[in-house]
């Protein structure tokens, strides 16, 4: 930094690199007496996998490459990121698989699966210089989404079949696969949300080669969709309500399943409010503020003449302000 500049004044971005972050799947279930052989196996499965696709040269130029214990950390230009998408995530697939039933490490128990984050952004780069390279915003994201429960989830639902579950990030997805860069077909990936610690955002699942779970159900977690399931079965058993209306001159609004807690204020000349819930009868006209509770109010307004029915089956509901 210029000795004009403070931390507070313009300065320029660094410049933008394609990110590529892996990690090994179950890697603290490991005996620790492996975990030196696992973590050093891992850079020799992504060469290999980058040379099976036709990518030695994209392995050879990588930018800030760095271990993490249980995965690693990649850079590369952010022209060359729509090739860590394709064809590089089916071919880390095809790798993993061939070492999986082939050329296991030596003591290996249980297939290598590996969980893969793919972005793009801003980061510090010193062409190796630094062990600070690769430092940013976009770096810490790409970590985020490789921790987030929704790709965790992709492993967990399928067999050891699937050996990669990668997450795309909003920008990397738009840039490259929207975009046609990668060659890869915007269907085959599936948005979900990411939250994880201060990080929330959109991003991007896909999954090479899916098996189990994630072929009858969906890339999404199995606990949201039994949560909608369970909702959607509510919906349909509770509440319901059946009203008849004959001869009225005016217009009738019906509000099925309107829950208030707090006032209802009902003006005009309604001669009759009755609701057969939980709460008060309240007769006359012009009143106001009234609270109900009940599965549904029927609120007529105009000059009405004729006969106004409703009927209300199951609609016990607690009162929210009785102990």
């Amino acid at each position: 930094m210029p000795a004009d500049q403070t931390p507070t004044s313009v300065a320029e971005l660094p410049p933008y690199r394609a990110m590529l972050v892996v990690d090994v799947k179950d890697f603290s279930g490991v005996p620790g007496r492996r975990h030196a052989e696992l973590t050093d196996a891992i850079p020799g499965i992504l060469q290999q996998a980058f040379r099976r696709c036709g990518l030695a040269e994209m392995w050879d130029e990588a930018r800030f490459p760095r271990t993490t214990g249980d995965g690693h950390v990649l850079g590369f230009r952010a022209a060359l990121l729509p090739f860590l998408i394709n064809p590089f995530l089916g071919a880390l697939q095809d790798e993993l698989d061939y070492r999986n039933t082939v050329r296991p490490l030596s003591g290996q128990d249980a297939p290598i699966r590996m969980r893969v984050s793919v972005n793009v952004g801003p980061a510090t780069d010193s062409n190796g210089a630094l062990l600070s390279d690769g430092s940013g915003n976009a770096r810490i994201e790409t970590h985020r989404l490789l921790d987030c429960e929704p790709v965790r989830d992709l492993l967990a639902r399928s067999s050891d079949t699937t050996c990669v579950a990668a997450i795309v990030s909003a920008r990397a997805f738009e840039d490259a696969v929207l975009s046609g860069y990668a060659a890869d077909d915007p269907d085959l990936y599936v948005p979900a949300p990411v939250e994880v610690k201060r990080y929330q955002g959109i991003a991007y699942l896909r999954v090479p080669r899916p098996s189990g779970d994630l072929l009858r159900r969906g890339f999404h977690p199995l606990e949201s969709t039994e949560d909608t399931v369970t909702d959607a079965n509510q919906d349909q058993h509770t509440s319901p309500l059946v009203n008849t209306v004959g001869d009225v001159d005016g217009s009738v609004v019906q509000a099925r399943e309107y829950h208030r807690h707090g006032g209802v204020n009902i003006g005009g000349n309604a001669r009759d409010v009755i609701t057969d819930a939980q709460g008060p009868v309240i007769t006359g006209a012009q009143h106001h503020a009234p609270q109900f509770y009940g599965d549904g109010v029927t609120y007529t307004t105009g000059n009405h003449s004729g006969n106004v029915k409703q009927r209300f089956e199951n609609t016990k509901r607690p009162n929210p302000k009785q102990p």
